[in-house]
């Protein structure tokens, strides 16, 4: 991708906009909507704990693991059942479809309609 004029500014400070997105070695992050967006996942999983749960995971793949391992933490910690669904990775889970996401949301649709 190569950004073309005009591109956002900021409406602060004038300086460039840049999206809220973190990445490697960003010493500019700011963290501030992230930690506040962590705290309301945290009450809203102490809100469910002890209900019947299941965890539906679509499409993370073990080059970079970090939506797989969210997903089995939050499983482990509520005693949710894991439904991953991923056409080339989908194992490690209590139920694992090997289908793209479409087709899988599509047929489990299906079958809790029928």
């Amino acid at each position: 991708m190569r950004a073309v004029e005009p591109l956002p500014k900021c409406p602060q400070c004038g300086g460039l906009a840049r999206p809220n997105v973190l990445m490697f070695g960003d010493w500019e992050w700011d963290e501030r909507r992230t930690a506040e967006q962590e705290g309301r996942l945290e009450r809203w999983l102490d809100e469910i704990r002890g209900r019947r749960l299941a965890v539906v995971e679509i499409g993370a793949g073990q080059a970079v693991p970090t939506v797989r391992r969210f997903s089995e933490s939050v499983t482990q910690m509520l005693g949710a059942s894991l439904i991953r669904i991923n056409p080339r990775e989908p194992d490690g889970a209590d139920v694992a479809i090997p289908l793209g996401a479409l087709d899988a949301l599509r047929r489990l649709t299906a079958m809790l309609a029928g």
